[in-house]
């Protein structure tokens, strides 16, 4: 029996909502990421990204003042613009924040805060809703792409979500939404990365129908049926893990109430952020939200300018993200957290003649936190002489060159897995000063040999200790993704040379006979270091099988696939080609005999395949092999 498809389609899978706003498709492609294939680091797996969205579109130039082209903005917008002796100047510059955000003025003196000026995009969108999905999805003004920039990372960073997740390694959501929904900057590929968590949250959540372990049966219903069981089972398994990360946080601050007139109260939201955090939550990415932006009138007082709504919602803001800074420094959690805020668009130039502005272009992005590249990235934008209705900011800075930035300069992703990711190369923006460079080594020497049948002796030694505090044995399946499996107290001499050894003991075989190793030294001051990572073979366990693919990376797509191991006389093998975002590209399904070649194009039509990453999945029965192919 043999079925060979070839598939060339030019959107993404559809998807239908689940639980706690999980998504599942027909097909679910699972990437297993070979680190060593691209020599690429892995990606940070302490740092978190809080991501503040600023719903309805943001005034830049009445929040990030230019006084050097007052006269002209006078001429332009002189029913709303705010004194120039009220701006809050920003050092010896030319530029000052609105009155309101004192707190966020703070933070730039104190190193804490970086502007990037006029942030937008080739070709931008006036609509609410289209330009929201572009920022989130990380695409352009001309294609539609049904993923977000994080959703994709985290689906990236973390292989095999969400079939194999949660996990010793990963055991939290991969990113939590404040409020009551999901949107598409958490979706990935064809599966959404996030799970919710109400804005009123107090510790306790509403968990799903009990699990139910009872057999289903071996029909296409049955498998459906067992599927939504697991994910049910998954959900409220994160559940749990959140209202125990409450349970052991707490906050050093109190929280600003919002001003009169503004109902989102983001300071609550980070207030619950912060407080996970502390309480040892693993999630990478948090996302919350605040609204009202969309500033078509009376978007001052008219007694006084410095007043009204666009200064309540700047002051909820500044004040929001000043006390959750405030609260993860006193922490000591500060080094760990990157903010970043951004709104669907900017406003016009020109206000109108309802004291409002109308949708725009460019504006300002802020970054916040202790590794920012602090200060003002850019120059204050030129306003035209006579402004009319239809000016808007000019753009000085893509985006997507900010979102490369946080992928290259936070998260550690080298240059091509980040292009991969966003589907957009180019350069980073250069605004993190965080260290993606591998750590000092104290170690005269570190090894991993067999011991067994079934153990692992590891071994290592250092040359001085004088703040070491212990050392992490962690082992991993595909060289990515890592799980401690012990711990060893250093002994903390500061000079002398010293030995250390741990025994791991009934290795896993049944799950790959390639396992790879790493220490992770921490010193007293909260600091770690990574050692170099070394690798065990066993013989492959019955019914194990491997999938290689080569050339890879590929110069034109036309690669081989060959499988070894254990492969059942009597049973179908079903080879499945995936792009990054998910789309099948070619499927094939037959009885395969171990050394078979199997030759695949990733192309389909003769032709070279597009630069990037693609996925190979092999399925035999129940078990399954997956490996990462790139053509450059």
């Amino acid at each position: 029996m043999k079925r060979r498809d070839f598939l060339k389609v030019s959107a993404p899978f559809a998807a239908v909502p689940f639980f706690s706003g999980r998504l599942f498709a027909a097909s679910m492609p699972v990437s297993l990421l070979d680190a060593a294939l691209m020599n690429a680091m892995p990606p940070q797996d302490d740092r978190i990204l809080v991501i503040v969205q600023v719903n309805g579109g943001n005034d830049g130039l009445n929040t990030v003042l230019p006084l050097d082209q007052y006269a002209k903005l006078a001429v332009a917008r002189a029913n709303i613009l705010i004194p120039d002796t009220a701006a809050l100047r920003l050092g010896n510059s030319q530029t000052g924040l609105h009155p309101s955000m004192t707190g966020m003025r703070d933070l730039f003196n104190q190193s804490k805060l970086s502007i990037i000026q006029s942030v937008s995009y080739a070709n931008p969108n006036f609509s609410h809703f289209r330009a929201t999905d572009i920022w989130m999805s990380g695409s352009n003004s001309t294609s539609v792409v049904n993923s977000g920039w994080i959703g994709r990372f985290l689906q990236f960073a973390y292989p095999g979500f969400p079939d194999q997740y949660p996990n010793a390694n990963m055991p939290d959501p991969l990113s939590i939404a404040i409020g009551s929904s999901l949107d598409l900057l958490l979706q990935g590929y064809v599966v959404s990365t996030g799970q919710t968590v109400p804005t009123n949250f107090s510790g306790s959540l509403t968990s799903l129908l009990p699990y139910r372990n009872t057999t289903v049966p071996n029909t296409n219903a049955g498998i459906e049926a067992a599927f939504l069981r697991n994910q049910q089972q998954y959900t409220n398994q994160y559940g749990t893990n959140i209202i125990n990360a409450w349970n052991a946080g707490s906050n050093s601050i109190t929280y600003p109430t919002p001003p009169q007139g503004v109902g989102n109260n983001l300071a609550q939201q980070l207030r619950i952020v912060a407080r996970l955090i502390k309480g040892g939550l693993k999630t990478r990415v948090y996302w919350v939200r605040t609204g009202g932006f969309d500033t078509h009138a009376n978007q001052v007082d008219a007694n006084n300018k410095t007043l009204g709504v666009h200064a309540n919602l700047l002051r909820e803001l500044s004040d929001a993200v000043t006390a959750f800074q405030t609260d993860l420094q006193a922490m000591g959690l500060a080094d760990r957290v990157l903010g970043m805020t951004f709104s669907e668009f900017g406003r016009r130039i020109k206000s109108n003649a309802s004291s409002g502005t109308d949708h725009g272009t460019s504006y300002p992005m802020f970054l916040f936190g202790n590794k920012v590249r602090a200060g003002i990235i850019g120059t204050n934008p030129v306003i035209p002489a006579n402004a009319g209705v239809n000016d808007n900011v000019a753009m000085q800075y893509d985006f997507h060159s900010v979102y490369l930035s946080i992928l290259k300069e936070w998260f550690c992703l080298t240059d091509a897995d980040a292009n991969a990711v966003l589907g957009f190369g180019g350069a980073p923006l250069s605004a993190i000063n965080a260290d993606c460079s591998a750590l000092p080594d104290i170690m005269t020497f570190f090894s991993a040999e067999k011991a067994n049948k079934q153990d692992v002796h590891v071994t290592w030694g250092t040359a001085g200790e004088d703040n070491v505090s212990n050392f992490e044995v962690q082992r991993s399946l595909d060289g990515v993704r890592f799980t401690t499996v012990g711990t060893v107290q250093a002994k903390g001499h500061a000079h002398d040379p010293e030995r250390y050894e741990f025994l791991d003991e009934q290795v896993p075989l049944q799950k790959g006979n390639v396992f790879y190793y790493r220490l992770k030294t921490h010193d007293r001051d909260g600091a770690f270091m990574l050692s170099e990572i070394r690798s065990v073979t066993f013989e492959a366990a019955d019914g194990a099988f491997t999938a290689t693919v080569s050339p890879n990376p590929s110069a034109d797509g036309r690669i081989q696939l060959s499988l070894s191991g254990h492969l059942d006389e009597d049973t179908l093998t079903e080879i499945a080609v995936t792009d990054l975002y998910g789309r099948l590209l070619y499927q094939q399904e037959e009885i395969l005999t171990t050394g078979t070649l199997i030759p695949i194009d990733l192309a389909g039509d003769g032709g070279a395949a597009a630069t990037g990453i693609y996925f190979v999945t092999v399925r035999h029965g129940a078990r399954k092999a997956v490996q990462k192919v790139v053509v450059r």
